[in-house]
Order: structure tokens, then sequence, then C-alpha cells
């Protein structure tokens, strides 16, 4: 009776279970109640492999996400895109659920996915998320099948806080994606915030696509800021401040200690400099 009661306002869709169901609206009280029935497994997966889990992250709900993994619910379990449940996770942006789940042992760096979880992150523009991913080991330069890396993702939806905690941890400016470099989407975007973002972290300012454009030709207007500004870059002789910085982020990138910056025996003021501050 008690059961029945419990299940009156829960909504059961045709293609979904009860605990999935439960999961997905965020009902704990009902999900605690069937983890605990013999009928009810923690880790059923729905027709395309989606589990209570899966629902619960890609809707946020962290009461339920505490419970399901406090009975057992597997934190790397795939769905039929190869999606874990810390790839919803970060489709939604709560950065509490993130952490709760990389505390669990989430897998930062899944193996075969379409799409990592940091390039859903930055897909929706969830930097916070984004940035407790790379400092829980992320792959920067990881790529999926449809946008490359993150940093190409970031600059195709024209998401800039992304790119900048990218770019700040190390994120290769110039990857190429097939036919194309992360500044080539953003001057299509005629962004001049974004563009000189890149330009300053080292993008190539000739770099050509697969149709021999430089990121200028693909500015529509002559007199278009964004064409002004990459028209700038192409002249102008680039300072041995600016060079010097770029070589030096890129050994400490080399090394593993580009978030070590603020421990150089160098003045606040070059730390800062090098640091982007």
């Amino acid at each position: 009776m008690k059961l029945r009661q419990m299940f009156k306002n829960l909504v059961i869709t045709t293609y979904s279970y009860p605990l999935h169901e439960a999961a997905r609206q965020g009902k704990a009280d009902v999900v605690r109640h069937l983890t605990e029935e013999k009928d009810f497994f923690v880790n059923h997966q729905t027709f395309d492999l989606v589990t209570p889990l899966h629902h619960a992250c890609l809707y946020g709900r962290q009461e339920v996400i505490k419970i399901l993994l406090d009975k057992g619910a597997m934190v790397n379990a795939r769905n039929i895109d190869g999606a874990t449940p810390l790839c919803d996770a970060c489709c939604y942006g709560d950065i509490e659920v993130v952490h709760l789940l990389l505390s669990h042992g989430a897998d930062v760096n899944p193996p075969l996915l379409l799409s990592s979880p940091l390039h859903e992150a930055v897909l929706r523009d969830n930097w916070q998320c984004a940035s407790v991913l790379l400092d829980a080991g992320a792959n920067l330069n990881a790529t999926d099948c449809h946008y490359g890396t993150p940093l190409h993702v970031a600059a195709y939806k024209g998401n800039q806080a992304c790119a900048e905690v990218l770019l700040l941890a190390g994120a290769d400016v110039n990857t190429r994606q097939i036919h194309k470099m992360p500044i080539h989407d953003v001057a299509r975007l005629q962004d001049c915030e974004f563009l000189s973002l890149l330009l300053e972290h080292g993008a190539n300012v000739y770099a050509r696509d697969n149709h021999g454009r430089s990121p200028r030709d693909l500015v529509p207007s002559s007199t278009s800021p964004a064409k002004q500004l990459l028209l700038h870059w192409e002249m102008a002789v680039k300072s041995l401040q600016h060079l010097c910085r770029l070589v030096v982020r890129c050994e400490l990138h080399k090394q593993r200690c580009l978030t070590q910056v603020d421990r150089l025996a160098l003045p606040k003021f070059l730390k800062d400099y090098l640091a982007f501050e």
C-alpha cells in the first residue's frame, strides 16, 4: 500500500521504468524504497543502456545520485552512445554533482567515447565543470568525431569562457580538426574579444583551411572590426615579450607544471604575465 501511494504522483512514460523515472524526477523517497526492493536492480538498463544514475545526473538530482551510488550504482556505466553519468552531469552543469561522481571513481577520461565529459561541459559553456574536470586530469586535446578537441567545440559554439579555461590549462590553440583550426570558427563569428584571446595565446593568424582561406578571409565585411584586428596581427611584428611568454608556457606545459607558474622564482608581475593575469 505504501509503495502504491508513492507511485501515485510518479509519471511513467511509455519506454521507461519506475526506478529510472523516479531518478529522473528527483523522487528520492521513491528511489530509496525501490532500491530496497529485490525486483528493482539499481543498475538496470533501458533498451538504449541508460541506467537510473544516467537519468539522475542528466537532471542534477543530487540526493537521488547519492542514494544510487550508496546502493552500488555503476559510476562508469555507458549508454548506447558511450556516454557515462559524468558526461550527463557535465551536460547539466552542477559542479557538486561532478565532484560527487569523481569522488566515487568516475573516469574523467573514459575510453572509446564519441565525446568526453570535457567536451560535454564545453559544448554547453559549463566552464566551472570544465575547470573541475581539468583539475582532475581531463585530456585537454582529446578529439571526438564531430568537432575535434574541446577547444574546437568552444570556438564553434562561441563559448569564450570555456575557451579561456582550456587555454590557461595549456590547450593547443593551433590544433587542427581535419581542415580548420579554432581561429577559423571564431573568425566566422566575428568576435573580436574571442579572437584576441586566441591570438594572445599564439593562434596562427596565417593558418589556412582546406579551401586555402586564412581567418581574415572568413570575415565577410571589409569594414568589420574582426577583419581589421586580424589584418593588424598579420602585419604587426610580434614583440619579444609576447613570443617569450608563449615559449615559456609551452615548456611549462610539456613538463606538466603550467598550473605552477606562481612557484617560479620570478617577480610577481612576470608570473602574472605568464598566467595572463
